[in-house]
């Protein structure tokens, strides 16, 4: 984890020594130094990418980079630290405490010339270890890892159970389908059972008698392309002689598959494909003659599949609890029946190892050796530790991570901090890895969309998995596999990136100053125990149901984490945040999920840079004209209607960074700040609230907020405001309105579905007036782009659609919607891109609707009905 602590830092001191080059005086030229040898540090571990477990010595240099890079990360924190206290005294304090200042400088100069001393060190060692490193055994490494996964690939694939549904839909495109040269990707996570499957196919008697030649090839992370098609020629070619093949060069072996494989209906299958630019080195090989042949590939990346071919891969899902069972039951009984007294704990075991072939049959060879009632009753607690135990199960899952590129291997292994099955909120996700400082600042680009993209990295490359989708089409939460968290927790605590605590117990790092602390049902009672050092903690997030309450004295001890980023007290109760919170300087993530404070203390007010406040719990109604001091916050997260105050001229000109605000009260407050261009960054932004004359006023205003894409208004409105609603009040990029017990009448919905780029309208809660007709037909075609259409709790009379309506919805929800409904469900039936329709709870009169419904669209529809229909 050296590698993204340098990088970061490398960024930190160049930021550092063009921003802050006053108080730098006097110890600029370390920090020069200092910057110059971490980049050069840098490029050497670019550079060593993939070779630092060969040898010992390189094992041990990578330890001496990781300790001083955390050395030096402790320097550059303390003296920025010390930074932050010079620029908050006055002028008065700055005269008498210069000399303490001077102090500081002289101390962190020391030690950032031992640092530039150690690192000088470490190079000349560099020097002397890439040689070594160059003439080591890498391919050797690589080719032992690939025997140990073809190992137990072996023992996974000799009882081949489930993915029947699959291998059926993989056989058809295998066998039908087009003329042309086509391409089958199976994607999925190590150890899911990609081999299985596709062996499975390639060895049925019909896929064999389709196929006038087949060939089976092993990739592999370090393959070696002579040695791949060498495979080909091998399997395809039966008679070519093998002595005569090592002679030719690999132009020449492409050559000869190429002209033994032009008119023959052939299946290649590469297994195992890691580099998108292996098919590339390859594709020349295979003729394309117009006769179903096909090349079928498995990877951990989709990447690599839409390399290959753009067609979208087929994502293997996991075993069923019955597919596990029954594969359970073969490793570990053989052709024996289970006995009845084991078959509950058995089936629990299964149900534990989520799908995963893998798991299951690590953990059927634990069990098979003592099948007895006493034994399996004493693991059926400790399921994750007994598959962790197992080296080579591990070492699959392993590859994966080593395989990462170095900017996402912090963020990958954050998860260590989230308990077992956490589905994690990535927006909250976003705003902690951006506050550890593991998101790089693009030009042209904002952090949390680079952090989304390093999100969807990790899934498509099976790393972690999305949970539920938002509305509109991105990922709310995500998760991770057990067995892979298990790696995360393992690697985390090797590399002292974190540690985790469960209780009051001793932790199981060796590690004596963890960077971070994910404290797990003991909260602050930890924080404040002897056997807690948290002087060099940059996070601690607290989880589980420790609801006991943050006093004084625990914050104290907190005050003495003066490097802390991030601080989440999870549900304990904060009723007080005392001025010794104002230690914590560097905090940029502050969330209270369980707080009664009916006021922002002024402490939280001198943090200035924080990124993130979450503070949607809390009774909060009013803000103090403090929080414009926080001009590094970008989410603000409240709860109910929190009037903003009036910012002082001096805030004005400075303006505000914040991007996502909810809930604010649609007040003067926040009518002058929309007037202002204090918004103007804002993408999300939350009113609650009934203050009608403001908010027309914010209304008739907010086309001023060029960058908000979502607007939520949780209030019952009087019904002229949005009866004086034109499309131009609005802004462009507006892509989702929610409304909630907002009374919404047809004229504001004839204005609302004028608006060129909406593409999700949510109408929840008596957002409706009662008993009205909806229409959705006027002008030429109303809501041109929405694509999601959500109605909960509301109560229409009539809901009309007319055929320009609504051209590209593709979801629709109606649920618990009471009263009368009549709608136009021909029209509804004739929606051209309308995929998905859920319909929870629908009153008697939609269902007489649906009735109607069900044999105009048939298959066309996914239809959710709940509960079902009575014939």
């Amino acid at each position: 984890m050296a590698d993204s602590i340098i990088q970061y830092l490398a960024g930190t001191l160049t930021q550092l020594l063009q921003q802050e080059a006053k108080v730098l005086l006097g110890v600029d030229d370390q920090v020069r130094s200092l910057a110059a040898q971490l980049n050069m540090i840098n490029s050497f571990l670019r550079d060593s990418e993939g070779k630092r477990d060969e040898q010992e010595t390189v094992r041990a240099l990578m330890s001496q980079i990781k300790d001083v890079a955390q050395e030096a990360e402790d320097a550059i924190d303390d003296f920025m630290l010390a930074v932050e206290k010079q620029k908050r005294r006055n002028v008065v304090g700055k005269f008498f405490r210069s000399i303490d200042h001077a102090a500081k400088l002289h101390n962190v100069a020391k030690k950032i010339d031992a640092i530039n001393a150690t690192i000088t060190e470490i190079y000349k060692n560099v020097q002397v270890y890439g040689i070594e490193m160059k003439e080591g055994c890498g391919k050797d490494l690589h080719r032992e890892s690939s025997s140990v996964v073809r190992s137990r690939r072996r023992d996974v694939e000799e009882d081949v159970v489930g993915f029947e549904d699959e291998a059926d839909t993989l056989m058809m495109k295998l066998i039908s389908g087009t003329l042309h040269l086509d391409f089958v990707s199976i994607v999925g996570m190590g150890g899911l059972g990609k081999t299985t499957l596709a062996r499975k196919i390639y060895n049925d008697p019909a896929v064999n008698d389709h196929f006038h030649c087949r060939a089976w090839v092993f990739v592999s992370e370090d393959y070696d392309t002579r040695e791949v098609l060498l495979g080909i020629i091998r399997s395809v070619m039966a008679a070519a002689d093998l002595e005569s093949l090592e002679k030719k060069k690999d132009q020449e072996l492409k050559d000869m598959l190429y002209k033994y494989l032009k008119g023959q209906r052939y299946l290649v299958v590469m297994d195992d494909i890691w580099k998108p630019g292996m098919w590339d080195e390859v594709k020349a090989c295979f003729p394309d003659s117009e006769n179903r042949s096909r090349i079928m590939i498995t990877s951990r990346k989709k990447e690599v599949a839409v390399a290959v071919s753009p067609a979208s891969p087929h994502f293997l899902r996991p075993l069923t609890d019955e597919e596990g069972w029954e594969l359970f039951s073969k490793k570990v009984f053989r052709r024996e029946d289970c006995p009845r007294d084991l078959e509950n704990l058995g089936r629990n075991f299964v149900s534990k190892c989520r799908g995963l072939p893998l798991s299951i049959v690590v953990l059927a060879g634990i069990l098979a050796c003592d099948r007895s009632y006493r034994s399996w009753s004493k693991k059926i607690a400790h399921v994750s530790s007994c598959i962790a135990e197992d080296k080579t199960c591990m070492d699959i899952l392993a590859l994966s991570y080593h395989d990462l590129p170095r900017q996402l291997r912090p963020c990958f292994l954050y998860f260590a901090a989230f308990p077992e099955d956490y589905e994690v909120p990535v927006r909250r996700l976003i705003s902690l890895w951006i506050a550890e400082g593991f998101i790089p600042q693009i030009r042209g680009r904002t952090m949390e969309d680079v952090a989304e993209d390093y999100l969807e990295n990790l899934i498509d490359r099976s790393l972690l998995q999305a949970g539920k989708i938002r509305t509109d089409g991105g990922i709310k939460t995500c998760r991770i596999h057990d067995l892979l968290r298990d790696l995360c927790i393992s690697e985390a605590q090797k590399d002292n990136f974190m540690d985790m605590r469960f209780g009051m117990g001793s932790s199981s790092s060796s590690h004596s100053h963890p960077r971070r602390l994910s404290l797990h049902g003991c909260g602050p009672r930890f924080i404040y125990s002897k056997s807690c050092d948290i002087t060099h903690v940059r996070s601690i997030q607290c989880f589980g149901r420790d609801s006991r309450r943050v006093s004084k004295t625990h914050w104290k001890a907190l005050s003495e984490g003066k490097l802390l980023r991030v601080l989440d007290f999870g549900s304990s109760i904060v009723d007080e945040v005392p001025h010794v919170a104002e230690e914590l300087i560097l905090l940029r993530y502050l969330r209270f999920a369980n707080t009664p404070l009916n006021s922002l203390p002024n402490a939280i007010l001198n943090l200035w840079h924080l990124h993130t406040l979450d503070m949607r719990d809390s009774r909060l109604t009013t803000l103090p004209v403090g929080i414009y001091k926080l001009q590094e916050l970008r989410h603000l997260y409240l709860f109910g209607s929190v009037k903003l105050p009036e910012p002082p001229a001096k805030f004005l000109e400075i303006g505000w960074k914040l991007q996502i605000v909810s809930t604010i009260a649609p007040d003067e407050g926040t009518a002058t700040l929309v007037k202002k261009g204090m918004l103007d960054s804002v993408t999300r932004l939350g009113l609650c609230g009934n203050h009608s004359s403001s908010c027309e006023s914010i209304l008739s205003n907010i086309h001023r907020l060029p960058n908000l894409e979502s607007l939520k208004i949780i209030s019952t409105i009087d019904s002229h405001i949005l009866e004086n609603l034109d499309p131009k009040m609005f802004p462009a990029n507006l892509t989702k309105i929610t409304l909630i017990d907002t009374r919404l009448f047809p004229s504001a919905v004839e204005i609302v579905g004028r608006l060129p780029n909406l593409r999700i309208l949510k109408l929840l809660k008596d957002s409706v007036d009662t008993g009205i007709d909806l229409y959705f037909n006027f002008g030429m075609g109303s809501f041109p782009e929405l694509r999601v259409l959500y109605m909960v709790e509301t109560c229409l009379k009539h809901w009309c659609i007319d055929s320009n309506a609504m051209p590209l919805l593709q979801r629709l929800v109606i649920r618990d919607c009471k009263g009368f409904w009549s709608m136009s469900h021909e029209a509804l039936a004739t929606l051209p891109n309308l995929k998905y329709v859920d319909l929870i709870r629908p009153n008697p009169s939609l269902c007489d609707h649906v009735r109607l419904l069900q044999p105009m669209v048939k298959d066309r529809w996914r239809m959710i009905v709940y509960p079902p229909l009575k014939t």
